[in-house]
């Protein structure tokens, strides 16, 4: 999918959400629910995904619009390797991390996540980024989410070399990196928190 195509949906989708959610004329909300399964098949004809997946994917959302957030966790070894994980679902590597639950801050959601991904026990210690994914080379996906990048302090645990979510688990050196999954993560901002970390710089970066 292209990114002004990209872009678009989702523009559609979230006016869409916003009809469903405020509108009371019965008219109107089924003007809302046709266009959104209008860009549900949209999506399908663009894409590998099955309709009914893009259609429960969409109706988990309610309410006012908003971006969804992702957290990742940087953590780097004496010699200053980044510690990625190798993802199931397309191979490449990534920052451990994920979605953020509801009910969970984000400092816990990204311990929690590191955890599950590489066995590893941690905790937060600084906020070193809030990157909006559409200021950055990602490759165009639905939904919009805001990343949250988080350098994290092993406290305990083993490093697991598979686990539900990850095929691997290692330390790369910055100028080294393997094939990235970047929909999660890209070398531009690896490099930027290497460096900043690197630095001991106290400030989060954003956008």
């Amino acid at each position: 999918m292209q990114p002004p195509l990209a872009a678009f949906l989702e523009q559609v989708l979230a006016t869409a959400q916003a009809g469903l959610t405020y509108s009371k004329d019965p008219f109107d909300i089924g003007r809302f629910q046709a266009l959104r399964e209008a860009t549900v098949t949209l999506i399908a004809s663009q894409s590998e995904l099955d309709p009914k997946a893009i259609a429960d994917w969409i109706a988990l959302d309610s309410g006012y619009p908003t971006p969804k957030l992702d957290v990742r966790a940087l953590i780097l070894n004496d010699a200053g390797q980044l510690l990625l994980v190798q993802e199931c679902s397309d191979g490449c590597w990534t920052l451990p991390g994920g979605w953020c639950d509801i009910g969970d801050s984000p400092a816990d959601a990204v311990v929690r996540e590191l955890v599950e991904e590489t066995g590893l026990e941690c905790r937060a210690v600084q906020l070193l980024a809030l990157f909006d994914k559409l200021k950055h080379p990602h490759p165009p996906q639905l939904p919009h989410a805001h990343k949250a990048f988080f350098l994290c302090e092993v406290t305990g645990g083993a490093l697991l070399t598979e686990t539900d979510e990850t095929l691997g688990a290692a330390y790369f050196p910055i100028d080294a990196l393997p094939p990235l999954s970047r929909h999660r993560v890209v070398e531009s901002q690896l490099r930027s928190l290497h460096d900043h970390v690197r630095q001991g710089l106290r400030h989060t970066l954003f956008d």
